[in-house]
């Protein structure tokens, strides 16, 4: 009985340990999605790619407006949109290069998103990271995510198909738009 008692008393504590260590990898992986806009002015790890916010065209700005936000009672973020970009350390070469590049695994790129350019809150922020090979063969291992004005609610996340309609066009310089980059 006693022996019984241990094995209980051990495989409970044993299962509290696992679902500890379970719950704190779940946290760290959390972590790793969550975005904080207030890092963009990090220079250290962002770099601003545009000096002044960039008009999208029209038709660009367009294909965006069935958006995650479409029906909603928020002011359409694309309606008149103006981009200022960041890229992460390891996107910046393919960012910056003369010829299209494929961007590195982690690279990350960041679109503030304002109806006009004197706009200082946002409207919102799309954000494209480099994933592992096979992630998403679509649109080149590419995952998006649309996070609100307060720079970390995680409005959507993933394959999104509004985002992938759009850069499918964009295939010979890896899936992504640099209209806006004054090439080295």
């Amino acid at each position: 009985m006693a022996t019984q008692i241990r094995i209980s008393v051990f495989v409970l504590v044993a299962g509290i340990v696992l679902a500890a260590l379970a719950v704190r990898r779940t946290e760290g992986a959390r972590d790793e999605l969550r975005f904080d806009a207030a890092k963009l002015k990090d220079r250290t790890s962002w770099i601003q790619v545009n000096a002044e916010p960039y008009q999208m065209p029209a038709p660009v700005a367009a294909l965006c407006a069935a958006g995650p936000l479409a029906g909603s009672s928020q002011k359409d973020p694309h309606a008149s949109a103006y981009i200022t970009v960041y890229v992460n350390k390891i996107g910046r070469d393919a960012m910056f290069a003369k010829q299209a590049q494929r961007f590195p695994e982690g690279s990350m790129i960041v679109k503030e998103k304002y109806s006009t350019p004197e706009d200082r809150t946002p409207l919102l922020y799309t954000i494209m990271r480099k994933r592992t090979a096979g992630y998403n063969p679509k649109v080149g291992d590419w995952e998006f995510s649309v996070v609100g004005p307060n720079g970390t609610q995680v409005q959507a996340i993933g394959k999104l198909e509004n985002c992938q309609g759009c850069h499918l066009g964009k295939s010979e310089s890896d899936f992504v738009f640099r209209p806006y980059v004054k090439l080295q």
